[in-house]
């Protein structure tokens, strides 16, 4: 006898139904100031369905939280396959952030509202940029104190560049934006000025200006 998939039975679309509405809700305001009562609302479900699928406001949070950082984390991949050079792969990341503003605005609006959990080292979404990092000591490609601050700066520039572009969701508006800050964060981590003004420059072209990679979001 065949096995329902849960992901697209009845359930599954309840639960779908749950995350699309805290996704538009937390989008608009902060987390804390969403009831339940406005999500099954928002749902078109029965508040009694929200339970068989969370336990609470919080755990909803989470699943609409881990569900976008893990489709910018799987275009940032995208981004950066092949690409070996830890600085070249930390400005490519920040423009795919960028060009995700654009492209999904009401997720970067989750995505700026709700961040907690997510700016430690320990994050599993950020394993990857720790991972450049701890490379770019490594080899001498970086000149910062540790690794730590090195992810929090990278991390700090992301944050705020995308709260520019959520405001704006533009081309127009992110395209010089992302080569501006990344020129800056790239000299932040100690590259040489002409080198991180021609990364950059090239980044925000290939990232933001095409979206090459948006689509893996």
């Amino acid at each position: 006898m065949p096995v329902a998939n849960p992901s697209t039975g009845r359930a599954g679309r309840t639960r779908e139904a749950l995350i699309g509405a805290g996704r538009r809700l937390f989008s608009e305001r902060p987390a804390d100031a969403v009831s339940i009562d406005d999500i099954v609302q928002a749902a078109d479900v029965a508040k009694g369905s929200f339970y068989n699928h969370f336990p609470d406001r919080e755990a909803l949070v989470r699943a609409v939280t881990s569900e976008i950082r893990a489709g910018v984390e799987l275009a940032v991949r995208a981004a950066n396959e092949g690409v070996e050079d830890p600085a070249r792969r930390a400005a490519r990341a920040v423009c795919v952030y960028l060009r995700y503003g654009v492209d999904e605005p009401e997720r970067a609006r989750v995505m700026v509202r709700v961040h907690d959990g997510h700016t430690t080292t320990s994050a599993p979404l950020n394993r990857h940029l720790v991972e450049d990092v701890t490379q770019g000591l490594a080899s001498g490609r970086f000149a910062i104190a540790t690794m730590e601050s090195g992810v929090l700066f990278i991390l700090g520039v992301s944050q705020m560049s995308l709260i520019r572009v959520v405001r704006e969701p533009s081309l127009a508006v992110a395209v010089p934006l992302a080569q501006q800050m990344c020129a800056l964060l790239l000299r932040g981590l100690g590259v040489p000025f002409a080198e991180a003004d021609a990364i950059a420059a090239q980044t925000a072209d290939e990232i933001v200006r095409s979206g090459a990679f948006a689509g893996a979001a």
